[in-house]
């Protein structure tokens, strides 16, 4: 069993343990319940191991399918979108300028036209 979900079937079967002993008030030996009831998940895991191969050989299958976001961005190609956000900053600049708006507005509003067109690519 790997690591990870070793871990995880351990912590259950404490939290597990832990209730059944709140639940008996005490009465029940917690250590001794714990114990047993590893031994058990050993076997457990024994009995199924051919299952858990499949499914960790499945996972592992899964894992390597998966693209990052930067992977996928770099795949699709984000060349168009950032082309397209920076053509309407630049219009958005000159469409300023030619209304009489001045210089510094106009460089401005055609940045944040590029950056809100780069964000959403």
């Amino acid at each position: 069993m790997r690591d990870s979900h070793r871990g995880e079937a351990e912590r259950l079967l404490a939290r597990a343990v832990e209730e059944e002993v709140r639940r008996s008030g005490g009465r029940t030996d917690g250590s001794a319940l714990l114990s047993r009831a590893r031994g058990a998940l050993d076997a457990m895991g024994e009995t199924a191991a051919e299952e858990y191969a499949a499914y960790t050989q499945a996972l592992d299958e899964a894992e390597a399918g998966r693209l990052t976001f930067g992977q996928r961005y770099a795949r699709e190609g984000a060349g168009t979108p950032l082309v397209v956000a920076a053509v309407a900053a630049v219009a958005a600049c000159v469409a300023d300028l030619a209304l009489g708006t001045g210089a510094g507005t106009a460089v401005g509003a055609g940045a944040v036209v590029g950056v809100a067109g780069a964000a959403a690519t």
